[in-house]
């Protein structure tokens, strides 16, 4: 299911959590027949499983779509790595590059998952201090981040007068993207009186399920339209690019374990503006960076996503925080037994971090398989059908759970997403739509 849905384009593994927490007596019935064949109260346990490993498998089945849909036009002025990757005809390269760093973050989650739980609940509980400055915290990795945008023009030596303008052109996009985001998650539009679709007439849409149309209009949307424009791409051959692979090296192993701990500890941190914080030279590039880079940094977003997806397990079951859709619905599924003894607790984290590691190994043999397979499909793949297909799906998608409101909104996003690559500022920028309201959160109360 997570490997599946992975390779639908703007289709999100919350999107599957929040179906099973909208059908949840459903889905509970379905595995409570398989449970009695099993003789004990395992289903919420079961249902756990299932959605962390669809996780896992998920993150490495959305490198091919990330990789091969959606490449901008020549004339884009920010473009990101796998797209950079993929117009020079390394494609495939990007997409066993992400692999190979899901896998790592994976087993090397696995393996210190124990000792972060320890540092950051009991005995020495890093957690609770960090919480009395999170909103400073997050502030401070805010202005990390839109410094990242800045960086490379200092190391380049660039006019001041440059080095000005791409820091007032990223502000703006991450305070717009903010102010989005206040309206989704901090004001009643999700209940405002709309004229709605008939499947819609209810008069509210959770704010939860505005996060579709929020996240797709910034991010999804503006990809595929901006790739209507561009020229077919052509794969060059697999024989010359296993040189361009071995780019990984010893700190990039530590920066992604203190990344993952960023995203499956704090809130608003995604794996995307971490990885920026992590290698701020390594980010959407512009003009000829090497290839090396952008493999690089392919690599430690991957490797910093699976860990956080598995440090999100041990701060789920450590302080009770779910730092993601899936969590948050594990946490729903788990209920009161998240609560309950000390070896219950233990028994339930063993089961969801083995289903996690076994996906990992499944699906990182699936994605080295398809390489040919993917090396034939490309012409799809990058196709203006596949690319207007996916729009198609994706506004459908919203429309029939969000109605009109979902739509103003996508629209609202999209407009916004189109401006970051068109200005030459990285469109990680628009996770101000989740940091500031965060910020706010933390910094003045509700």
């Amino acid at each position: 299911m997570g490997f599946g849905s992975g390779l639908v384009p703007g289709f999100h593994m919350n999107n599957i959590a929040a179906a099973f927490v909208a059908n949840a007596s459903l889905v509970i019935g379905v595995f409570g027949v398989v449970d009695r064949y099993v003789s004990g109260a395992y289903a919420p346990v079961a249902i756990s499983c299932m959605l962390c490993s669809a996780m896992i498998a998920h993150a490495f089945s959305e490198s091919i779509t990330s990789t091969f849909l959606g490449i901008p036009a020549e004339d884009t002025v920010s473009v990101l790595p796998a797209h950079k990757l993929a117009k020079a005809g390394l494609g495939l390269s990007a997409v066993v590059s992400s692999a190979n760093g899901s896998i790592a973050g994976v087993v090397v989650g696995t393996v210190l998952l124990l000792p972060v739980c320890l540092v950051m609940g009991e005995p020495l509980g890093a957690y609770s201090v960090l919480k009395g400055i999170m909103g400073l915290i997050i502030l401070s990795l805010s202005f990390v981040m839109l410094a990242s945008d800045i960086i490379p023009f200092v190391r380049a030596s660039a006019p001041w007068i440059r080095v000005i303008d791409k820091s007032l052109k990223a502000t703006a996009v991450f305070l717009c993207s903010g102010i989005l985001g206040l309206v989704v998650l901090r004001t009643n539009f999700s209940s405002c009186s709309i004229p709605d679709f008939p499947w819609s007439s209810r008069g509210y849409v959770p704010s939860a399920a505005l996060l579709l149309p929020l996240f797709a209009g910034l991010f999804g949307i503006p990809s595929l339209l901006l790739s209507l424009r561009s020229r077919n791409i052509v794969e060059l051959p697999r024989a010359g690019l296993r040189r361009e692979t071995r780019t990984v090296r010893s700190r990039d192993l530590l920066l992604s374990i203190l990344g993952g701990i960023v995203v499956g500890w704090l809130p608003g941190m995604t794996s995307g503006s971490t990885a920026s914080l992590c290698s701020p030279g390594s980010g959407e590039v512009e003009g000829d960076n090497e290839v090396a880079h952008a493999l690089r940094f392919i690599w430690l977003y991957s490797a910093i996503s699976a860990l956080g997806a598995v440090f999100a397990v041990g701060a789920l079951f450590t302080i009770g925080r779910a730092r993601s859709g899936t969590m948050e619905a594990v946490s729903t599924f788990l209920g009161d037994s998240l609560g309950s003894s000390m070896m219950s607790m233990q028994a339930s984290a063993v089961a969801v971090i083995l289903s996690m590691v076994t996906s990992a190994c499944i699906s990182y043999w699936l994605i080295r398989r398809m390489g040919t397979a993917l090396g034939r499909m490309r012409r799809l793949l990058c196709s203006r059908r596949t690319a207007l297909a996916s729009m198609m799906f994706v506004v459908s998608l919203s429309s029939l759970l969000t109605g009109t409101r979902g739509l103003l909104l996508m629209a609202t996003a999209a407009t916004l997403g189109l401006i970051p690559p068109r200005i030459g500022v990285r469109r990680i920028q628009l996770m101000g739509c989740l940091l500031v309201p965060i910020i706010i959160l933390f910094l003045v109360g509700e």
